[in-house]
């Protein structure tokens, strides 16, 4: 059966099925063959052998203080998503103001975005050096101590977190950008009419129209902090596992200690930490946008 237009009923399946295949054999299929990995006893240098083992690495996992710490450093890790979101949003509507020097300084922030994330943990590691870096330098310069930014809680994380927000700054701020440029001039110009200030205008008229935007941008960096990996991995590399968080100990089982089971289940408590996490802020999402609003 043709539809109104000529298509036959399967044409739009033609066009996605190569995502969907892309999707299923790279996320669907690896998800189900990690979650199988979790209730085994995975011995892949040892002629690949598995051994089921049940809900035994889910036991080991609770009682792994490791993993409690390292969730909790995941935990604080999302400190830096209202940082960017405040920052981005602030200068997203510097740039949008059409101030000269806007369009250099949009260009320098964007700069970040385009450095690969190895790059830049391996310059903020020289910059963060506890001896020789130009932090600390700066630091005992004025009177103060040089910090272990490198190698103690909660440096290490402050750290990884700096790269963090210096990588995705750029790219939040164009995200920003493009959702200000969509509020409706006539809306501003008519609350100034009204006698609103410009704190006024942006909180009746701009931020209810970009509350969408805050809460994607929220969302999506909200994720990747949960799911840091490079900027903890090359900056502050050596540190004590308990002093990172849950994707590092992911790591560290598999492929430093071997244990491919239980870097699986370990796995799976992430993804149900962050499928959670996201479901909660979604579903909080309409009514912010209502406080918003008022």
């Amino acid at each position: 059966m043709k539809g109104v237009i000529g298509q036959r009923w399967y044409t739009p399946w033609v066009f996605l099925l190569p995502a969907l295949v892309v999707l299923g054999v790279f996320f669907v299929l690896a998800f189900v063959q990690v979650v199988y990995f979790s209730l085994t006893r995975v011995k892949l240098f040892e002629g690949g052998e598995t051994e089921f083992i049940g809900l035994e690495n889910y036991r080991r996992l609770v009682s792994t203080d490791r993993f409690w710490w390292c969730l909790l450093n995941s935990g604080i890790y999302l400190l830096v998503t209202p940082l960017i979101i405040g920052l981005s949003l602030g200068a997203a509507m510097v740039v949008e103001a059409g101030l000269k020097w806007a369009k250099g300084l949009r260009l320098v922030l964007f700069l970040p975005v385009v450095t690969p994330t190895i790059v830049a943990a391996i310059a903020w590691r020289a910059a963060l050096s506890e001896d020789a870096g130009a932090i600390n330098g700066v630091l005992r310069a004025v009177g103060f101590e040089g910090a272990p930014w490198l190698t103690q809680w909660p440096w290490t994380l402050l750290s990884a977190m700096m790269v963090t927000l210096w990588k995705g700054f750029g790219f939040y701020m164009m995200v920003f950008l493009a959702g200000l440029l969509a509020v409706p001039r006539e809306l501003k110009e008519a609350a100034y009419l009204d006698g609103a200030g410009r704190w006024g205008v942006f909180r009746h008229v701009v931020l209810p129209s970009v509350w969408p935007v805050v809460m994607l941008v929220f969302v999506i960096s909200s994720i990747s902090a949960l799911k840091v990996f490079e900027e903890l991995y090359v900056t502050v590399k050596g540190a004590a596992i308990e002093d990172q968080t849950v994707v590092p100990l992911i790591y560290d089982a598999a492929f430093e200690r071997g244990d491919y089971g239980l870097a699986s289940a370990f796995g799976v408590a992430l993804f149900l930490v962050i499928l959670t996490f996201s479901l909660v802020n979604m579903k909080l999402a309409s009514r912010g946008k209502e406080g918003a609003e008022g």
